[in-house]
This record gives structure tokens, C-alpha cells and sequence, in this order.
């Protein structure tokens, strides 16, 4: 849904809300869903899951409510429903009277934890954001160990213990009940993938157009999304993961798409963007790049910044930053860029780390205040002539290497201004534009 004039703080909405949100729902939101959609899309979820419990059932509210308790604009709200909708949490329907402003917010369960990581889509996306080594260890908190073997099921038939009496006069019931209105997973079409063009490529195989149900169809879409297939690419790996009796195998596909794609790209994994992200490139003359790695996945950019494949240290730093402090990604993607910038290609893992929890500490959140913190300090250390002893208590940060002459020109300037400087573009940031052009070297 996108904000629009029919969306004001005065339009009704109703919560339309079947399933029972449990404590264990809300474990499944915290591991695997808040990763992916940030923090305020899951508090506004939660939100509207809990809040719903203190008005009756479909009863009308305002979006007023909304602003005032999560404190945003409806234009916040409208991007967080946005990837709440993309996420497979929420259903939004619209009346269809021009007349009446009215939402209807169908609230979804989270998908199973063994649903989420059978789905391609999403548990390759929760891998890139959050790394090999938390997504381990979130995969190893919601497992639950298979039924032993060599055991016979003996249990009782309904019929074996019951015996049924008159049934004069019952109707079975046709009324709407709770129910458990579980996601359907990430929100794809089957019209996002032309079906018509890969039958064609089809005619002559043994694979027969009666095996694509519509759970197969889906799982089409999404792999042809995941990996940028198209209908020749999904023939390619229909082949090897069909048989003319048992049909397609839904797990083969998934594992002859996986080989298949690294195998065109050289042992590289499919890099899934993350809502509205975009390159250096698509936003020249738009936007700062500052502002650019903030839309940027961690382990997307440190492929960019070395070229080729990244080494397992590599990886494993990245991880361990993202797993072990709480820096968003466009902190961490400056971060790598001025590590490998000062130490030559080198990230080194303890001095990157120092610097990670020293900006933890200050409370950093996004890139904008890194570059900030990092010219303010450069200034300050300029500004002592000589370095004068840290008073007792004061830690010096150990992570900033000594300035060149342009930066010392830079920091004197910055240091004739009273205010925290703004931040700047690469057209007026020499700065800046020789990091734009160590990034696009590296892409």
C-alpha cells in the first residue's frame, strides 16, 4: 500500500485479526522476522497484534491512534506497512466505496521456523543480514530433534473409542471461528514470471505441464526472484529435479538452483537486496554517499570493496561485528571502508573490532555520525599541537591512524565552526568523492 490522500490521521481502520498471537509467535518475530524488517516495523506490528485486545472484535479506529502511540507520520507508517506486507505479516484491503475512507489491516501469524528456512527467499535474506554465524545459531535455537526410530505408531482411532448417536437435527456449523491465519511467506505473484515462455522451452522434455501446481508455481517465482533466473535458466535446473511419476522435487529444484547459479558465477552467493536499496551509481546527483550505505548490506559491500570473493576472515569479521554489536549496516559499511582505506586492504580483525565497540559506546547509529565522529576527532587531535596528555579517565580512541596534510587543511577549517559540521557531497567533499571513487574502483 503506498501513502496516499485517502490516508489521513482521521481514516478508519479495523484490525481483522482470526489467529492468536502466543508467546512462541513472538519468539519467531524476535529471531528470524526483526532482522529482516527492522526494529519499528516489528514494534508496529506488535503493536497492532496486542493493542487490538482492548477493542472488540472488528471494531472501527482511527489512524490518529497509530501516529500518537508510535509516535510517526502516516508516511512512516505507510513504508512500515510496506514491508510488512512484503514480509507475508500483514493483508491491507481498502473499501471500495470512493466515499468511505476505510482500511482493514488483516494481521498474519509468522510462518513456522521450519516453514522460514525451507522458504528460499527468506532465509537466504535473513543469511545476508545477519551472517553465517548468527544465522547458525538462530537456526540452532529453533531446532527440535526428530522422532526416534524403530518405534511402531499404536494409537487409537477415533472410531476404536467413540461411537456417534442421533444426529436429528444438527446443521454443521457454517459461521467464521478463530483459526490459525498463518503468512504465506514473502508477498510474489505467479504473473512475476512468464510461465507461457518457459512451456515453450518445455515441449519436447518428459516434464509435463500437470506437474506445476500452484505450490510449484510459487516456488518458480521465487527462485527466478532469488537468483535472476529466467525461463531458460528454471528449465536448466527442471530437468535434473523432475521424474515422470513422482513429478518435480521441490527440494531437489531449490538445491539444482543453488548449484546452478554458483556455477554461472563463479562459487559467489546471490546477493538479495534489502527495502529500497540502491548503488553508488543509481544515485549519483540524488542523495550523498554517505547517505548510499546506509541502504547497503554489510556482506554486499565487502564484496564490492575486494573485487573477488571475500576470504573466510573477512566474512567472519563482518559476521562478528553484526552478531556481537548492535551498529546498523550503513555504520558497519563505513566502517570497512575506512579500515581498508587506512590499513592499506587490511582488516584487520582486533583493530576493527576496537573500532566497532569504541562507536558502540558513543552510541553511533548511523553513517552519517561515524564520518562526523571520525572528522571531529581528527580535528580535536589537531587541535592539541603536540598531543597533550588525556585527563584521568578519558580513553583516547587507539583506532584513528595519524592525518594527512589535506585532512589536517580539512580539520582546521571544520574547527573555525562553532556548530557540528554537516554533513557534505562528494561535490563539496574532497573527502567524500575520494571514497566514491574508491568504491566504484572496487565494484
Amino acid at each position: 500500500m503506498n501513502f496516499n490522500e485517502r490516508l489521513k490521521p482521521n481514516t478508519e481502520f479495523i484490525v481483522y485479526m482470526p489467529s492468536s498471537f502466543e508467546k512462541s509467535h513472538l519468539n519467531i518475530i524476535n529471531e528470524l522476522y526483526l532482522p529482516l524488517i527492522g526494529q519499528e516495523a516489528t514494534i508496529s506490528y506488535i503493536y497492532l497484534q496486542e493493542s487490538s485486545n482492548h477493542y472488540s472484535k472488528l471494531e472501527t479506529r482511527l489512524h490518529r491512534e497509530v501516529m500518537d502511540e508510535l509516535n510517526m507520520p502516516l508516511s512512516g507508517f505507510s513504508s512500515i506497512l510496506e514491508k510488512l506486507e512484503a514480509i507475508g505479516l500483514i493483508r491491507t484491503f481498502v473499501s471500495n466505496n470512493a466515499h468511505e475512507d476505510r482500511f482493514i489491516y488483516e494481521l498474519l501469524l509468522p510462518l513456522t521456523p521450519d516453514a522460514f528456512f525451507k522458504d528460499p527467499m527468506l532465509s537466504l535474506y535473513l543469511y545476508g543480514q545477519v551472517g553465517s554465524v548468527a544465522f547458525n545459531k538462530k537456526k540452532g535455537r529453533l531446532q527440535y530433534p526428530p522422532m526416534p526410530e524403530n518405534f511402531t505408531e499404536v494409537t487409537r482411532k477415533f472410531t476404536e473409542v467413540f461411537h456417534t448417536g442421533s444426529g436429528e437435527g444438527f446443521e454443521v456449523p457454517t459461521e467464521t471461528f478463530r483459526k490459525e491465519n498463518e503468512s504465506a511467506g514473502p508477498q510474489v505473484d505467479l504473473e512475476d514470471f512468464d510461465f507461457d515462455v518457459l512451456f515453450t522451452h518445455l515441449k519436447g522434455t518428459r516434464i509435463d505441464r500437470a506437474f506445476f501446481t500452484k505450490e510449484i508455481r510459487m516456488l518458480i517465482v521465487k527462485l527466478s526472484i532469488l537468483f535472476n533466473f529466467n525461463a531458460y535458466d528454471i528449465k536448466q535446473i527442471l530437468l535434473p529435479s523432475t521424474t515422470q511419476y513422482a513429478g518435480i522435487d521441490k527440494e531437489q529444484l531449490k538445491y539444482e538452483a543453488r548449484k546452478y547459479y554458483q556455477k554461472e558465477n563463479k562459487g559467489k552467493v546471490p546477493k538479495f537486496d534489502g527495502p529500497a536499496k540502491q548503488t553508488a551509481e543509481d544515485n549519483t546527483g540524488k542523495e550523498s554517499y554517505i547517505e548510499q550505505l546506509e541502504s547497503i548490506n554489510p556482506l554486499d559491500r565487502l564484496n564490492d570493496i575486494r573485487g573477488q570473493r571475500p576470504s573466510d576472515n573477512d566474512v567472519k569479521l563482518v559476521t562478528d561485528i553484526i552478531a556481537r554489536t548492535s551498529l546498523p549496516g550503513g555504520v558497519i559499511n563505513l566502517l570497512l571502508e575506512y579500515v581498508y582505506q587506512q590499513k592499506g586492504g587490511d582488516l584487520n580483525y582486533p583493530y576493527t573490532m576496537k573500532i566497532a565497540r569504541d562507536w558502540e559506546e558513543k552510541g553511533i547509529r548511523s553513517a552519517k555520525e561515524a564520518y562526523e565522529s571520525i572528522m571531529e576527532y581528527r580535528k580535536q587531535r589537531n587541535s592539541k599541537k603536540g598531543g597533550r596528555k588525556e585527563r584521568q579517565g578519558e580513553k583516547k580512541p587507539a583506532w584513528m591512524d595519524k592525518p594527512s596534510a589535506k585532512q589536517k587543511n580539512d580539520a582546521k577549517k571544520g574547527s573555525e565552526k562553532k556548530t557540528t559540521p554537516a554533513q557534505k557531497t562528494a561535490k563539496d567533499d574532497p573527502e567524500l568523492q575520494r571514497m566514491i571513487d574508491e568504491f566504484r574502483k572496487s565494484r
